[in-house]
């Protein structure tokens, strides 16, 4: 009976469903070992194009798991905990809500008390901050920092019995801009104690490192950033197995997993790839890759992988670099080749055009006065008054502050791009003239 009402206040009490305003859906797809999909629903998100964390493990104990997703860029920093068809048991903060950086997330227990706990970290953008919540979403413990509190690269968490004393391990690793600082923590007598440390590889690498515990004992680690991908395989006593170099088509990995005791690579362009770079499958995203988990469902014995659209968290090099998607109609803005931020924009409707093209931003205006006349009396004749905050980057186009529409995601312009309060405050702050910026389909 007790194990029962566990269960239930899991669903009913202490996993409140917090309503959430959102424009967009991600989907979760649940596949075969393949990579046939075998069915799929969506989830409302605030931000898109920032993904999301996804893990599965039981919190309850009734032997099913559940989908337990963290949001990505954009979007509060909140954990959803979900059945397998997609309706929701609850969510909860796992830091301020106004942390817009996205989270990662892994789940174990890392208690040793029986019961699977949700870790979380931030994404790039984020501090090394780990936090642990209990199966029904309450903190356990203060959390700690895992590197120097100012790094800002964020941090990627993997967990599970490395050297196979019948305890888990969790293993923190810098995102990108931080070094390869691999560390090991094991939670004791209701405290984190630093097991182990090292460099990956060398110390002055920025690609930051993905971790991975085999479910057989040992580690993986990956580079995260680069065609270039690294990836070492250490045993139980963490002596190193193999190390690889695959050279790929993509800008980078974004998560490591494991289908039929084979570790595996999610990469940015959507391909699923083993250590010697040989692709085994593709899951299709409308990020471009996904995050995957791989677990038997359904307890028939065959593992599904389930996955979540990725924050496409590399791009062009450059210190500053923009990109326009007229299809997505998004903008996606990189800084050293990683997504600082990405949100919906509204570009020209037909028949007007948005010059495609690789351009810059030739000016930053504070103000622009938006008026024009094709001819007397002609329908498409505007005069908008004095608008705020205006990136030029083609002669009369700019990305400036739309205050009369709230239809961001669809075309509406004259061919200038659109973009809302919040955002266009920051993307004016964050560039300079001379950024470069890529308007494509």
């Amino acid at each position: 009976m007790k194990k029962l009402l566990l269960t239930l206040a899991i669903s009913a009490i202490l996993f409140p469903i917090v309503a959430q305003a959102n424009s967009e859906t991600l989907t979760v797809k649940i596949s075969d070992s393949a990579g046939t999909e075998l069915s799929s629903f969506n989830i409302p998100t605030a931000n898109l194009g920032g993904g999301a964390a996804i893990a599965v493990a039981d919190l309850g104990f009734d032997g099913i798991p559940e989908i337990i997703l963290g949001n990505g860029l954009g979007n509060e920093p909140r954990v959803t905990v979900l059945r397998q068809d997609g309706s929701e048991i609850g969510n909860f903060l796992a830091y301020s809500a106004d942390m817009g950086t996205g989270i990662t997330l892994v789940t174990c227990d890392i208690n040793q008390d029986g019961i699977n706990e949700i870790v979380t970290g931030t994404q790039y953008g984020g501090g090394p901050h780990v936090r642990v919540f209990n199966n029904l979403g309450e903190p356990v413990g203060e959390g700690f920092f895992a590197y120097n509190e100012a790094f800002r690269g964020g941090i990627n968490l993997a967990c599970g019995d490395i050297d196979a004393d019948g305890k888990n391990e969790l293993v923190t690793g810098p995102g990108p801009s931080g070094g390869p600082h691999v560390r090991i923590w094991s939670f004791d007598n209701n405290s984190w104690n630093l097991k182990n440390e090292f460099f990956a590889f060398d110390a002055n690498d920025r690609r930051g490192v993905i971790p991975f515990v085999k479910s057989d004992g040992g580690l993986v680690i990956s580079s995260a950033k680069g065609s270039n991908i690294d990836v070492v395989s250490y045993d139980d006593q963490l002596k190193i197995k193999k190390l690889s170099t695959i050279t790929n088509n993509s800008f980078g990995a974004i998560d490591l997993s494991e289908i039929k005791d084979e570790t595996v690579l999610s990469l940015l362009n959507g391909q699923i790839i083993d250590e010697n770079g040989l692709e085994k499958l593709s899951i299709s995203s409308s990020t471009g890759g996904s995050k995957i988990a791989v677990i038997d469902l359904n307890n028939d014995g065959q593992d599904e992988i389930i996955s979540v659209e990725a924050r496409p968290l590399f791009g062009p090099d450059g210190e500053q670099y923009i990109t326009v998607d007229l299809s997505e109609q998004r903008l996606y803005a990189f800084e050293d080749g990683i997504l600082a931020n990405s949100f919906l924009v509204s570009t020209a409707k037909l028949p007007f055009t948005t010059p495609m093209g690789i351009h810059s931003i030739l000016a930053k205006l504070p103000w622009v006065d938006y008026t024009w006349s094709y001819s007397e009396n002609n329908p498409n004749n505007y005069s908008l008054g004095l608008v705020p905050w205006n990136l030029r980057i083609y002669p009369h186009v700019y990305i400036h502050y739309a205050y009369w529409h709230n239809n961001f995601g669809h075309p509406m312009s004259h061919g200038c791009i659109n973009v809302n309060l919040e955002n266009i405050k920051w993307i004016y702050d964050w560039s300079e003239v001379g950024t470069t910026v890529e308007v494509k389909k």
